[in-house]
């Protein structure tokens, strides 16, 4: 200490309480959040990169799942907004019939070496969500470790 003194030193217990706690906490937060991509596009036939992401680990089959929200813009006004999603070289079209809720397209991808690059490209103002449906839950391993981390420190701590 800065005086010279001594504490009592922290137990092992409570550290895995903490960490547990964070882990938990973290991976679930983490998992929750879908951040969205508000685009505005001009019919001019360029693309927009919007992310990448990797898929097929240990040989799984992954979803990619699109979801779009159209702009006020292409809701109030009589003009023809439409959106492409390009997803590796898989082009996926959306209907627009849903003006005021989120539409959806999966694509299905397997393994590979490189990660899988996604663009849209259309005409109009869209919110775009990516998320990535795993056949191999590999997000939820740091979640049960904090779990266990946590429920062992609680029960340590308690005898």
């Amino acid at each position: 200490m800065g005086a010279g003194g001594s504490s009592e030193p922290i137990p092992v217990w409570d550290l895995s309480s903490l960490m547990g706690s964070i882990l938990l906490i973290g991976t679930v937060l983490m998992a929750l959040w879908i951040p969205s991509h508000e685009v505005n596009l001009e019919d001019d036939g360029s693309s927009v990169y919007l992310t990448s992401v990797d898929v097929g680990f240990l040989g799984s089959d992954d979803a990619i799942e699109i979801s779009i929200l159209r702009g006020e813009s292409c809701i109030d006004s009589n003009s023809t907004c439409f959106i492409e999603a390009f997803v590796g070289g898989e082009v996926l079209t959306f209907t627009g019939e849903s003006n005021d809720s989120w539409e959806s397209i999966s694509s299905t991808r397997m393994s590979g070496d490189e990660p899988v690059d996604i663009a849209v490209s259309g005409s109009g103002e869209f919110d775009v969500k990516i998320s990535v449906k795993r056949q191999l839950p590999l997000e939820a391993i740091p979640a049960i470790l904090g779990l266990f981390l946590l429920v062992w420190g609680e029960w340590r701590r308690r005898q």
